[in-house]
């Protein structure tokens, strides 16, 4: 019996106690799986703080004089509604109200999706060169400096032509608003007190302009453009008053005008959405460049207000005036006898 049992107790015991290779098996296969885990928790932990550090590249830039939230928005409206929205009428002219109507907010939902694929390239290459903030300009360079390497030998080329196509745009921009306060200011003197000739108002605004052109920090220039918006905004509340009385039906409008005529329309819609020059200088001296973006970020609340007023002053302008639109702005169909209209 006792042979019995010590056999049996040996067979117990064979079944109750694990081999030696099996529990050394079992205790690295722990080890192992705990240091993967480790592992994985160290790349986690790597990848919160490298989105950490490209956030604190965004917002720790050193800026002297950063523009607030409303700063930015001031900035981007006076740099997207210009002399074009007095020309609106006359393209809803050349394209009919319903072609007008629909191929206006089409072009503004396209003009700001391309703001916002600008700010976002921009944002990446400064991801992966670790710079706070890049210029028009540099996005291109850096862009092909970066990119295949083809392309890579004609990153100074395409800076230098980047900086020569904003600089023939802005030029242009800059001398018909010249030109179009010169000969409003012309108009309003001549008629209250003396005629002189245009000229001479072109050599009294340079002087401000060339100040203005000194100041370099968009912080200081942003009583400059609300004095500018406030203005602008009160020439658009006249225009709209003399507007909006006494419309004719909506059918005296040609819902579409002709395909010869489309092609002015394009032109002078594009020509008024003209601000993404100035996308870049705004989002880079933000004080919360997070805020730029997004669905409810200063780019689209703007680019929302700039775009309900070139189609309401496009319609309106059109279903008042008809076909008289054809002259390059709204304001010389005002009244000429009424004082707010010479204002």
């Amino acid at each position: 019996m006792d042979k019995h049992k010590k056999s049996y107790g040996s067979i117990y015991e064979s079944y109750d106690t694990k081999p030696p290779s099996i529990t050394k098996m079992s205790s690295k296969t722990k080890s192992e799986e705990k240091q993967r885990l480790l592992e994985t928790e160290h790349q986690v932990v790597d990848l919160e703080h490298m989105v950490a550090s490209d956030e604190d590249l965004l917002c720790n830039r050193n800026i002297e004089h950063p523009t607030s939230n409303f700063d930015t928005m001031v900035h981007l409206l006076k740099g997207n509604i210009g002399t074009g929205i007095l020309a609106m009428p006359d393209a809803f002219r050349n394209a009919g109200w319903v072609i007008g109507l629909f191929g206006t907010m089409i072009l503004g939902v396209i003009c700001t999706h391309c703001m916002h694929i600008l700010v976002e390239c921009s944002r990446e290459l400064c991801r992966r060169t670790q710079t706070p903030a890049l210029s028009f300009s540099e996005v291109v360079e850096v862009s092909f400096r970066t990119g295949p390497e083809f392309l890579q030998k004609y990153s100074k080329f395409a800076k230098c032509l980047i900086n020569t196509f904003l600089f023939i745009t802005q030029l242009g921009f800059c001398c018909v608003y010249f030109v179009f306060v010169a000969a409003n200011l012309q108009e309003v003197i001549k008629h209250y007190f003396v005629d002189i000739p245009v000229y001479w108002y072109f050599a009294i605004l340079l002087v401000p302009l060339i100040l203005l052109n000194w100041i370099k920090s968009l912080k200081y220039l942003t009583p400059a453009s609300l004095f500018a918006s406030v203005i602008m905004s009160s020439g658009l509340i006249i225009t709209f008053f003399y507007m909006l009385q006494g419309l004719p039906p909506v059918s005296s409008m040609n819902a579409f005008s002709s395909w010869g005529q489309l092609p002015l329309y394009f032109g002078t819609a594009v020509y008024a959405f003209e601000g993404i020059g100035v996308i870049l200088p705004l989002e880079n001296n933000m004080k919360n460049p997070q805020d730029f973006g997004g669905w409810n970020g200063v780019l689209n609340r703007g680019m929302i207000i700039v775009g309900i007023l070139y189609i309401a002053v496009g319609f309106f302008g059109y279903l008042k005036y008809g076909d008289r639109a054809v002259l390059g702005s709204v304001t010389l169909l005002l009244p000429p006898d009424e004082v707010y209209a010479l204002k």
